[in-house]
């Protein structure tokens, strides 16, 4: 009977191990992706709030919180259309148009757009500004999934063609978001194996275009000469990049409190947009600081992984390249903080305020999540034990 009763227990506790391994693998990564997305969004509200209710070009205090939220919120919508997009069998028209509707818009905010911060890049209507060059991201990034997984050659040559096109694009008025659209694709490039004479293309390419860029914009090259001293002397830099690394260096190990910033009284310019985290260093300090470092960080982690795991070869590219998009954007923003780059306009993802960013972090989180698949390796292989 006691062997019976062992015999009964051992079969009970390995179905158990089995459930908890077979949930273990199909759903942790997607469980914390929406953990780690929904805890950013937490402190970016927070913060767009702390760093605004001081009144931004003398605006009410909640101001900004209720459109960084309404953002939210619309973000949500359009990652749930995402989601429902990534399980179609047959998207490529709708990449397609996808990316058009995105490059057509671009050129409109050219046109017709507003002006700030020395470049025209934003279409207003009337509620909202629109900045098309972040849709363009993962619009790109999907277009160039696509063509890359369209046969079994990949169209290689055209992904250069189209991403090089892009990057003159958006670098004639916005050359920081250039450089992040174009980052992620690379990687995607590689990973899909280029050859020697496509890193000669882009190499050439890079040797004629970065300096056409920035001599063609006064701003941009008194910018670059401008950072030059910085690399001796960081106290030397610009305005903006100084009054950041003050408060950072005000808030010490553990901040100076929550609220309690002194620069976001108009002392630090985008506060509550591009130089947030400075914000977030000076209230919560380094230990705050590092926390959503590496929250971040766990979050383009956690994208690698669904990457990693997801079997579709398309859907494996285009959330690898969105998992780039994510660190080197986080890595760029937290560099001109820090002012080891030049001062350059670029969110912090999901704790910056910013209309278009929002949304287009979100929309990729959808498709993320739509288009993931857990591996089934491993539940096989219980279920013949």
């Amino acid at each position: 009977m006691l062997i019976k009763f062992k015999k009964k227990k051992e079969k009970n506790n390995s179905g158990k191990e089995n459930v908890k391994n077979k949930i273990g693998v199909t759903m942790p990564n997607n469980i914390l992706l929406l953990i780690v997305v929904g805890i950013l969004l937490v402190i970016g509200s927070y913060m767009v709030f702390s760093a605004s209710y001081v009144g931004v070009d003398n605006s009410p205090p909640w101001y900004y919180l209720v459109r960084h939220i309404s953002f939210m919120l619309a973000g949500i919508l359009t990652g749930i259309f995402f989601y429902n997009f990534a399980r179609l069998k047959n998207k490529g028209l709708l990449i397609y148009l996808f990316f058009l509707l995105s490059f057509v818009t671009l050129f409109i905010a050219y046109l017709f757009g507003n002006t700030g911060g020395g470049s025209r890049r934003w279409i207003s209507l009337g509620f909202i500004n629109i900045q098309p060059s972040e849709l363009l991201k993962p619009a790109l990034i999907l277009l160039i999934a696509y063509l890359l997984n369209r046969s079994k050659k990949p169209h290689i040559w055209v992904s250069l063609l189209i991403t090089g096109i892009v990057f003159g694009a958006v670098a004639i008025e916005n050359f920081s978001s250039a450089l992040i659209i174009i980052l992620p694709v690379l990687v995607m490039l590689i990973v899909k194996g280029m050859k020697k004479k496509h890193y000669l293309a882009i190499l050439s390419m890079a040797i004629i275009g970065l300096p056409y860029f920035i001599i063609t914009k006064t701003y941009r090259f008194l910018r670059m000469l401008d950072f030059i001293p910085v690399l001796l002397n960081p106290l030397s830099a610009d305005y903006q990049a100084k009054q950041s690394l003050y408060a950072l260096a005000d808030g010490s190990i553990f901040g100076v409190g929550i609220t309690n910033s002194k620069q976001k009284f108009f002392h630090l310019p985008e506060h509550h947009t591009d130089f947030i985290f400075a914000i977030v260093g000076e209230e919560l300090g380094f230990l705050g600081a590092v926390a959503l470092i590496l929250l971040l960080f766990v979050l383009s982690f956690i994208i690698i992984q669904i990457a990693l795991e997801t079997e579709n070869k398309f859907n494996k590219l285009a959330i690898l390249g969105f998992g780039s998009l994510f660190i080197f954007q986080t890595l760029l923003n937290l560099a001109v903080v820090v002012a080891m780059v030049p001062v350059t306009g670029v969110t912090l993802p999901f704790i910056s305020y910013g209309g278009s960013s929002l949304v287009s972090f979100l929309l990729i989180i959808g498709f993320i999540l739509g288009a993931s698949r857990p591996r089934k390796r491993k539940i096989n292989e219980f279920k013949k034990n």
